[in-house]
């Protein structure tokens, strides 16, 4: 009976604080779960990237206790514990003696079902957010801004975004197929994987005025062969440069520039046409989720239409961006290369 005792006591000691006060929010997270959390958690683990921007862009930095090492921007959260390399690889059992109030992960397999129950049997909700796209930041702003009682504080924040992606679907929206080059979008550190009509990257070249190549293939990230990107011709090459590929937080022009003059260097690639005009850009994986999307998504139409977006400067953007959100000075930091439009 007197163990049984201390069974009880123990359970108590790991069910979160918030419990005591009674306040949660329901949230429908990105995997389309609604999940019952603390309202204005105090100790956040965040396993997911785009969602640990987004709390730091509201202020909340001072309640994430714990991220993964993928989770690097704003670069405040680089002193941080480790809890792993991403979600994939995260450390249950250090998140479990953390206690937190609540754990932000990505979304499917990105962190493991097995691994989610564990964390919710000790009473820790968890929520998830990948963000790779405008459609699921808009969400995760308004998610956090709830979750932190900071909604006109988020609000402000999607308006600010969303005036910038208006601007792009109005400008490119009308043009026709004829007047949209065809792309070729290199997927995760790779120039033979692409993403068809289901992925994210055909989200955002579609939306920024540009027609995939791999659209139509039968799988959402398919393996293509040299031949086949030789015979698609495409008009403008896009590469996802991973963090593997790279030494430092951010990759350096140097690095960047490498890796392009390496794409560009594969047999066979010289007729094609993005490669004779030299319309090869390379991003970092990095910019492709959070709040950086939206900059992204400014590269992009302005590598495709650049006549239709003299007026922009991404760069100007995205140091607006780190200043007014990441509390950070852009300085030599470098996301994709070439920034400007070439070979037109």
């Amino acid at each position: 009976m007197r163990s049984v005792n201390w069974l009880i006591i123990l359970a108590i000691f790991c069910i979160p604080i918030y419990a005591e006060s009674g306040q949660t929010i329901v949230l429908t997270d990105e995997d389309g779960r609604s999940v019952t959390v603390p309202l204005n958690p105090e100790h956040i683990v965040c396993l997911s990237p785009g969602a640990a921007e987004v709390l730091c862009a509201l202020d909340a930095r001072d309640r994430i206790v714990a991220v993964t090492n993928d989770c690097n921007i704003p670069s405040s959260l680089l002193g941080l514990e480790s809890v792993g390399e991403s979600g994939r690889e995260a450390d249950i059992e250090r998140i479990l003696e953390i206690k937190p109030d609540l754990v932000i992960a990505k979304t499917g397999a990105l962190f493991a079902k097995d691994d989610e129950k564990k964390l919710t049997d000790y009473g820790i909700p968890v929520l998830r957010y990948r963000v790779l796209h405008i459609d699921t930041l808009f969400p995760v702003i308004e998610d956090m801004g709830k979750l932190l009682q900071k909604e006109e504080q988020a609000n402000e924040m999607r308006n600010w975004i969303d005036g910038y992606y208006q601007t792009i679907l109005d400008r490119v929206g009308t043009l026709p197929d004829a007047k949209k080059p065809s792309v070729y979008f290199m997927s995760m550190g790779h120039t033979d994987w692409t993403g068809n009509r289901a992925s994210t990257g055909n989200s955002r070249i579609a939306e920024a005025g540009g027609r995939n190549i791999a659209a139509d293939l039968p799988v959402t990230v398919p393996h293509v062969e040299t031949e086949w990107i030789i015979e698609q011709n495409p008009e403008i090459m896009v590469y996802s440069m991973s963090s593997e590929q790279h030494k430092g937080t951010y990759p350096t022009i140097e690095e960047m520039k490498a890796k392009q003059q390496e794409i560009m260097s594969q047999p066979g690639f010289e007729v094609i046409d993005a490669v004779k005009t030299g319309r090869v850009y390379v991003a970092d994986i990095n910019m492709g989720s959070g709040l950086s999307e939206m900059v992204t998504m400014l590269y992009y139409a302005k590598w495709f239409h650049p006549d239709l977006f003299q007026d922009i400067d991404p760069r100007s953007v995205h140091a607006e961006l780190l200043q007014k959100y990441a509390h950070m000075d852009i300085k030599d930091i470098h996301q994709v290369y070439p920034e400007d439009p070439v070979g037109v």
